[in-house]
């Protein structure tokens, strides 16, 4: 399943980057969504990696999840942004995986100058391997990715004003 979403930001690359790649502004964006959360940011041979770990309650998700994760679901988040392209954008590889649950998001994140700030997009394939029931599991899942990235973009305009 198809992810692309587009959201304009207050302000331009370097000022966007510049938050987004601080242990503050991570752990306190995760914490938000779920107390029960890290993250963390390392350098690693000039690029910014950001990995964060949620773990949320199953309640109310669909029976298969539940009963092959059991009361928690883990999710594990990857960003790997490399350094400024010639015309100031970053570019960041997403991994996103479920522990216990065939269920993968891959894709990009673009952060790009534009006349009035930036904007960031996110354009990646959601994915579950079950055989049957994969589609349903990535409809189930699709909304709380969403919530995710309104959340990110919220959380990161605010900083930015």
């Amino acid at each position: 399943m198809k992810i692309t979403r587009s959201a304009p930001l207050p302000a331009g690359v370097e000022d966007a980057f510049a938050v987004v790649s601080t242990q503050e502004y991570q752990q306190a964006k995760v914490e938000a969504q779920t107390p029960r959360a890290t993250a963390t940011v390392t350098d690693r041979a000039g690029s910014t990696v950001v990995r964060s770990e949620r773990h949320l309650p199953t309640a109310g998700m669909p029976g298969p999840v539940v009963s092959m994760v059991g009361d928690t679901l883990s999710i594990i988040e990857q960003q790997t942004t490399g350094p400024a392209r010639s015309d100031g954008s970053r570019h960041a590889d997403l991994a996103l995986t479920v522990t216990g649950v065939p269920l993968k998001l891959v894709g990009t994140i673009a952060l790009s100058p534009t006349a009035s700030g930036s904007t960031l997009v996110i354009d990646a394939d959601l994915s579950c391997s079950i055989p049957l029931f994969g589609k349903k599991i990535e409809e189930a899942a699709r909304p709380a990715i969403d919530d995710s990235i309104d959340h990110e973009v919220s959380q990161l305009g605010a900083r930015l004003t």
